[in-house]
């Protein structure tokens, strides 16, 4: 069945986007489930608090999670409806060597697979071990700070069988402190579009679309997302920072500088009559600094300082783009997602490679048996075509004993074979049959109708 794996910081907003993701899906008609996995279902007996405590859990964690996930993707693609279910992977999923794994059992499957890259905002993109703490990881903390005592309050209230209940129904749950979180951002690796294993990889600012919730895009009033709109107000605010800043400061006038000698006297140039001599006062154009310039128009030479110099604005436009998205409405998430399902859809489903592909054993004598096998269906061949008096030109129908006492295959003929054709075509079998050997305990009416399907591809 296809998959779509999402990868996120924590607490940005992963579990409600995977409801509203299975929610259009199933509006579809090409798909009938949708499987969730997170960590409530791979570790239905541990809290998310619990499963990322330490080093230990989350090893533990990881191979839960990657366990169920196997077993929705391969025990499902061995069924008929394999392709009308949807496996949605909703966790962390940090770890670049991990997605690789998971990439590979949609491959030995041969189902599709997708990566869905959960933004905060778009400073997450720009996030590294060495910046500052971005903007959505100050909101996610305070998100899971109030989810914990609003959970804790309402765990306090109820008895014993309530509480199992309710957390087996809560699909969130909470980190234990700020320091945890702080420790899986560090360790988060940013999917590539450049690695196969995270291609197709679809980047989701959760910021840049109308307030919603896992059941689509809220009404505008005052009742809105407030997270929503707070992390959008923050993102102005610091995109308005830098020119409030600008716009203050003033440059100081520079000194003219004076003008020193180039050390050299101009050339004079002779006149093509006369023996006269005049000196060039043709004005020259003096390029200004490029501190001056803007970067995009400064006029390099095509050497490696053109190369990075367009590099540099090419990051300074994708910069200013990414800034603008936070303080415009551009869509709902509904427009989002359903344009990640076409986008997904439309691809191609994985194929497994020759060298995990799994190689069936043959018999000894496996060879000798297809032999005595092809040999004995050219003369049934010959002797049906004699019966039906098969004549050049005109074809006929005939129909050939896959057993000596058992069903009758029909071949369609639109000339007769003569001996030396179905010589070659069995000398060709042998060739193929043995580099594609059959399975083991393959049966002789199953040779023998692989042989007649390979004759009339041939004819």
């Amino acid at each position: 069945m296809p998959s779509i794996v999402l990868a996120g910081h924590p607490c940005v907003g992963k579990t409600t986007f995977a409801h509203l993701l299975a929610k259009r899906a199933l509006s579809r008609s090409t798909i009938s489930n949708v499987v969730h996995i997170s960590e409530s279902t791979a570790c239905p007996d541990q809290t998310k608090a619990e499963c990322y405590s330490n080093s230990h859990m989350e090893k533990t964690t990881r191979a839960a999670l990657k366990s169920e996930f196997d077993r929705a993707v391969v025990s499902s693609a061995a069924n008929e409806e394999g392709s009308t279910t949807l496996v949605i992977l909703d966790s962390l999923n940090y770890i670049k060597g991990y997605r690789y794994e998971l990439f590979c059992i949609s491959k030995a499957a041969g189902e599709r697979h997708g990566v869905v890259w959960v933004m905060g905002s778009s400073s997450d993109e720009q996030f590294n071990s060495a910046s500052a703490e971005s903007s959505s990881d100050v909101l996610a903390k305070k998100r899971n700070q109030e989810r914990k005592v609003m959970m804790q309050k309402q765990f306090g209230q109820q008895d014993d069988n309530e509480k199992k209940s309710q957390s087996e129904n809560d699909l969130d749950g909470y980190y234990e402190d700020d320091e945890t979180m702080n420790q899986l951002v560090l360790r988060f690796e940013p999917p590539d579009v450049k690695n196969r294993w995270e291609n197709p990889l679809f980047k989701v600012d959760v910021t840049s679309v109308s307030p919603w919730d896992r059941n689509g895009t809220l009404e505008v009033s005052a009742s809105c997302d407030q997270t929503t709109n707070a992390m959008k107000t923050m993102e102005i605010n610091d995109a308005s920072k830098p020119n409030d800043a600008a716009a203050e400061e003033k440059v100081p006038p520079q000194p003219a500088k004076k003008k020193m000698g180039s050390g050299f006297k101009r050339n004079k140039k002779k006149l093509p009559t006369g023996g006269k001599t005049v000196t060039s006062t043709a004005p020259v154009n003096v390029k200004q600094p490029s501190s001056v310039e803007p970067a995009g128009r400064q006029s390099v030479p095509s050497s490696m300082a053109k190369r990075n110099l367009a590099a540099a604005s090419a990051l300074d436009d994708s910069a200013a783009s990414s800034t603008s998205v936070a303080t415009k409405e551009n869509q709902t998430m509904e427009q989002v997602i359903d344009g990640i399902l076409d986008s997904f859809f439309s691809q191609r489903a994985l194929t497994e490679g020759m060298s995990t592909l799994h190689q069936f054993s043959a018999e000894s004598n496996a060879l000798n048996q297809v032999d005595n096998i092809t040999h004995r269906m050219n003369s049934e061949i010959l002797k049906a075509q004699k019966a039906a008096s098969v004549s050049a030109g005109v074809g006929g129908k005939i129909f050939v004993a896959l057993t000596p006492n058992g069903d009758r295959r029909p071949i369609n003929l639109s000339k007769p074979l003569y001996m030396n054709e179905l010589r070659n075509f069995r000398r060709q079998f042998l060739k193929w049959i043995a580099a594609h050997p059959l399975a083991d305990g393959a049966k002789e009416d199953r040779i023998a109708d692989v042989y007649i399907s390979y004759v009339e591809s041939q004819i």
